[in-house]
């Protein structure tokens, strides 16, 4: 298992994207958690599989016309603060906040 933390820059506050990560993940199988950060952007915490998290972040790289848009999703090293064990030790996958 893998652990992935990103954060996703866009039109993605208000326009139900942290619905859309929810389902992705929950039909892949990938365990973590999304929130709403303070400037705007949204935090993601992914754990899964390889394959099963380069198809997550596939998918919830969108552009919908009056909807989500993700313009830029920056992968980094530092744990997010809605980072929780259970949500990193195979739980589900939550929506914070």
């Amino acid at each position: 298992m893998k652990t992935m933390y990103a954060r996703v820059h866009g039109i993605v506050q208000g326009v139900g994207y942290r619905h859309l990560v929810k389902e992705a993940a929950t039909r892949l199988g990938i365990s973590g958690s999304v929130k709403n950060e303070i400037d705007g952007s949204v935090s993601i915490i992914a754990v899964g599989d390889e394959k099963r998290l380069d198809r997550f972040f596939s998918e919830i790289t969108v552009d919908h016309s009056g909807g989500p848009s993700v313009f830029k999703i920056e992968f980094t090293n530092e744990r997010p603060e809605h980072s929780n064990h259970k949500t990193e030790a195979g739980g589900d996958f939550a929506v914070v906040g």
